[in-house]
């Protein structure tokens, strides 16, 4: 697992600056304020479907990392599958953090 990329996640958290489950993902992407999206491997299949979708109907690069307890870990929630990130400059140092094969 890549620390630092679950590092810049708990800065992005910290700042303000990240929507966190399902429902508060899509609305940021609905919005225009989500400017990256980093989800659990382990999402379920419905909640992927219709994150996916949306993702790529607004033309917003989906990063498929890890798993669940991480990604909770790392936004200080319980049980989160899905974060938001909602700042271009969060979002492109995650981004740059991540290897090529990584990202969608």
């Amino acid at each position: 697992m890549n620390d630092r990329l679950l590092g810049m996640i708990g800065l992005a958290v910290r700042a303000n600056k990240a929507a966190f489950g399902v429902f508060m993902t899509e609305k940021a992407i609905d919005e225009g304020r989500a400017s990256l999206v980093i989800a659990a491997e382990d999402i379920g299949t419905s909640n992927r479907r219709r994150i996916e979708g949306k993702c790529r109907n607004e033309d917003i690069k989906i990063i498929f990392y890890s798993d669940k307890a991480s990604l909770s870990r790392a936004a200080g929630k319980k049980d989160m599958p899905v974060i938001a990130i909602c700042d271009e400059g969060f979002a492109n140092a995650i981004i740059k953090k991540m290897a090529p094969s990584e990202t969608v």
